[in-house]
């Protein structure tokens, strides 16, 4: 038989646990940053899968160009087809472009127009329509580009006329016009959003409210479980009490009625009119704090805390009468009842005897020393008396007043001594005032044993000072409701140390995620020229293969042929000084010249269809002026360049820029190094929409949020689920005990449990109706600690406190059912003698229970 655990009030109806509003937004934030998550991972999957080009790039070639460039050459150079992700065609044309075709993509029928013209004309001299340079796209292909890396539509016609510029300066012709296409199937296409700095930012973001709602969330539920726990352990008392009352009852009944003091019947009176009050406050306030809006409220806490106290006091209360109705009673077990009242007062007693032992001179005579200790003795010896004798309790109360008096006469004698403030002793325990008050004792201060020694005690203290280790010890007591609260708060050190190491431990693999994401694609090179081949072609022999070596700084990966070819520069350039400079510049074209003219010059390192340089071997153009400086303007590569570098500084010709060294070895190294960097990074696409800064401190953010996320998700279910629970400590024991109680409830109805569990049941009856009354009332206290263990969080079941509630319930089970197999054995037997009345031979038949 299996029931589902609910909170329930003592009439069985069932009770909902409230919940933080902010526990809905997380729930949602949690469901948004996890669908998020998984529309990033499928986006990069998809990414992968679907972003191979599936189109071709054409090529048509019109009118007459230069650099050898043709329709012919064009195709010879392609070594494979270009692919993209849509159909372009690129179109090369010798002509300018106009504005409308330039500048606003306006292109009827083409696709992209590449103009191999190098310079715009002057509009001075021209028609203002065709008069530019450059690249064309159609309008609404430079609308789809990569708008992330790409912001304006013009990037793109910029973007496509750099690669063939580029490769123009490493003296490539039909290799260039193939790297414009190539550039263009890139920059013309827009690929999914796989920027990892926009999906964990979106992530994080999500992780952050979640944790905000969440962090709400569980405080509310810790501070609603702190106060559930404080009413279960009054309710607990108040159960106890419950139960006890039968048995109060019989103690006090036993007590004839003339030995029964007016504070027993008082304390009596005062428990079942306390008990009554409490039971019906209970499910008020069990109500106030399972409703959402009033848990919190300043009327519930002070309910609450009522509730509490009068719990303690029913307690207390509870236990003094039971004390003093088995003295009046005369029971067994008198003697602990004594030793009860006489602990406060030998603890008291004895401090104050070791402190004047202690103090200097004759503070007090040696005879008054004796005399008190004398008075203790005659205490306990009252306490330890015979249980039956009726002159047990005067005799106590007289070895009391004793001690009354000598601490007054030792207050006196005291009092002459120069002292400071007198510090108030700790109060006596309510325990002891009550048990006193039931057994019909003086509890006031004046004649109260305890009250006298612990005044003395503290007059002695203020003129001998801190003489006893227990007073260097200042004991602080926490109320029970805020030690049960201060379970349930993280303590504000412990939680800023937990938070901050999440933090520097999430740093170690952001910092590796983030370095493999974004650190530098290429290591910083340092070599001394290996695999470089030089050969040298200068008609003066002044170069040497050795000294040039000697200064580079670079290795090559694989043997790499360089020809250093030394030319006149004022034959191959044309060098100009500008107004003001102190330094020359050369004509643009001049220098694209000067490269295809000495390409042109190796004719047995070309290909002999495309006038193209074959695989590996480079050309270094060297240009000695007539001043004794050298140029090394740029190198001419058989590679194309492609990607977001330029190889050896192909990109320096179209501004004119040249470097006159004196020092042409070094020059010439710096080429090497140049070139050797320059196919290292060809090819490369740098994304610079992310830095490593950036992801690291985002992979940070994610991870320090996803942990603390599962931590408070974790810390919601132990602490609001009783349900995960059933995997805690002292489950199979729980589960044990409960089965042990169902089987006690099989013939008794629901109505019965309750109504047994409330006060005011009749006293009087037969000892086996008593004891069947006392039966049910364990019962019904038994489920209600089941309920409520039941209940318990998971979290909570980890305290050792738990392992012991359940091991009580358990004994306590099987003490019922030992009970309850007692009755059907007696009933089985009543039925069985009756069975055979008036002579009738009885039959073997099944009898109930059997």
């Amino acid at each position: 038989m299996s029931r589902r655990r609910q909170y329930t009030d003592s009439q069985g109806r069932r009770l909902r646990r409230p919940q933080s509003w902010a526990l809905i937004p997380a729930v949602l934030m949690a469901v948004l940053t996890t669908i998020t998550a998984a529309v990033g991972i499928n986006t990069f999957l998809e990414a992968q899968e679907t972003g191979q080009p599936r189109y071709e790039v054409k090529i048509v070639v019109e009118g007459t160009q230069d650099w050898n460039i043709s329709q012919r050459t064009v195709d010879a150079a392609m070594d494979a087809p270009i692919l993209s992700h849509q159909p372009l065609t690129l179109t090369v044309t010798d002509r300018f472009l106009s504005g409308d075709e330039r500048l606003r993509g306006i292109l009827p029928g083409k696709d992209i127009v590449l103009s191999t013209q190098l310079e715009n004309k002057d509009p001075a001299d021209s028609t203002p329509e065709y008069r530019f340079t450059g690249t064309a796209v159609r309008a609404d292909l430079a609308e789809a580009r990569d708008h992330r890396a790409y912001e304006e539509p013009l990037d793109v016609s910029f973007e496509i006329d750099n690669a063939f510029r580029d490769n123009l300066g490493l003296g490539h012709g039909p290799k260039a016009v193939v790297a414009a296409a190539q550039r263009a199937a890139i920059v013309l296409y827009d690929p999914p959003n796989t920027n990892p700095v926009f999906w964990i930012s979106l992530i994080g973001l999500g992780a952050s409210a979640t944790a905000v709602f969440l962090l709400l969330s569980v405080r509310y539920s810790l501070r609603w479980e702190a106060k559930h726990r404080r009413l279960a352990a009054a309710q607990r008392k108040l159960a106890r009490v419950v139960l006890d009352l039968e048995a109060l009852e019989a103690t006090y009944y036993a007590a004839p009625a003339k030995d029964r003091p007016e504070g027993f019947k008082n304390s009596w009176n005062q428990l079942r009119k306390l008990s009554l009050d409490l039971a019906r406050s209970e499910d008020p306030l069990v109500a106030a704090l399972f409703s959402r809006s009033s848990c919190f409220t300043e009327q519930t806490a002070k309910q609450l805390g009522e509730f509490e106290a009068a719990a303690r006091r029913l307690t207390s209360l509870s236990d003094a009468l039971m004390g003093a109705g088995s003295v009046h009673a005369r029971l067994a077990g008198t003697g602990s009842t004594f030793d009860q009242l006489s602990s406060p007062v030998n603890e008291a007693l004895n401090r104050l005897l070791i402190r004047l032992e202690q103090a200097p001179g004759q503070m007090v005579a040696n005879a008054d020393i004796e005399e008190l200790r004398a008075a203790l003795g005659r205490l306990l010896d009252a306490a330890s008396g015979d249980a039956k004798n009726h002159q047990a309790i005067a005799a106590w109360h007289e070895a009391e007043q004793q001690i009354v008096a000598l601490a007054i006469k030792l207050k006196k004698q005291l009092s002459r001594y120069p002292h400071g403030k007198v510090l108030a002793p700790a109060p006596a325990a309510q325990d002891y005032l009550e048990l006193k008050k039931s057994l019909g004792l003086d509890a006031s201060a004046a004649k109260d044993g305890y009250a006298n020694a612990a005044y003395v005690d503290a007059l002695v203290r203020s003129i001998t000072g801190d003489t006893l280790e227990s007073d260097r010890q200042a004991p602080q007591k926490k109320s029970a409701h805020r030690r049960i609260d201060a379970l349930y708060r993280p303590r504000g050190v412990l939680l800023a140390l937990g938070l901050a190491g999440v933090l520097l431990v999430g740093m170690i693999p952001a910092g590796i995620t983030a370095a493999q994401l974004t650190g530098e694609p290429f290591a910083d090179r340092e070599g001394t020229g290996l695999g470089a081949n030089l050969q040298i072609d200068d008609p003066s022999g002044e170069l040497s293969n050795t000294e040039i070596i000697r200064y580079v700084d670079s290795d090559f990966p694989v043997p790499t042929n360089m020809v250093v070819a030394v030319r006149d520069a004022e034959a191959y350039l044309k060098l100009k000084t500008e107004q003001g400079a102190d330094y020359r510049t050369a004509q643009p074209k001049s220098i694209l010249d000067a490269l295809h003219r000495i390409k042109q010059e190796f004719p047995a390192l070309l290909n002999p269809e495309t006038k193209e340089l074959n695989s590996g071997t480079a050309i270094i153009p060297v240009f000695y002026t007539d001043e004794g400086t050298a140029i090394v303007p740029g190198l001419i590569s058989p590679e194309v360049s492609a990607g977001k570098y330029t190889i050896g500084g192909s990109s320096n010709w179209e501004y004119g820029s040249i470097y006159e060294s004196k020092y042409p070895e070094i020059t010439i190294a710096h080429a090497v190094d140049d070139y050797a960097v320059g196919l290292e990074h060809n090819g490369f696409e740098e994304d610079t929409s992310v830095s490593f800064g950036q992801l690291f401190w985002l992979f940070t953010w994610l991870f320090f949020f996803t942990v603390l996320n599962l931590a408070l998700g974790v810390r919601f279910l132990l602490t609001a689920s009783g349900s995960l629970g059933r995997f805690g400590r002292g489950t199979a024991e729980l589960r044990g005990a409960s089965a042990k109680l169902e089987r006690l409830l099989i013939g008794l109805d629901d109505a019965q449990i309750n109504a047994v569990a409330v006060l005011g049941a009749s006293k009087n009856g037969e000892a086996d109706d008593a004891g069947q009354r006392l039966f049910e009332r364990a019962l019904a206290m038994a489920l209600r600690e089941e309920r409520e263990l039941e209940a318990t969080p998971a979290i909570e079941r980890l305290r050792r406190g738990f392992s012991a509630r359940v091991a009580h319930l358990d004994h306590l089970a099987d003490v019922l059912a030992d009970r309850d197999a007692d009755v059907a054995r007696r009933a089985q037997a009543l039925i069985r003698a009756t069975r055979g009345a008036g002579g009738d031979e009885p039959k073997d038949v099944a009898l109930p229970g059997e």
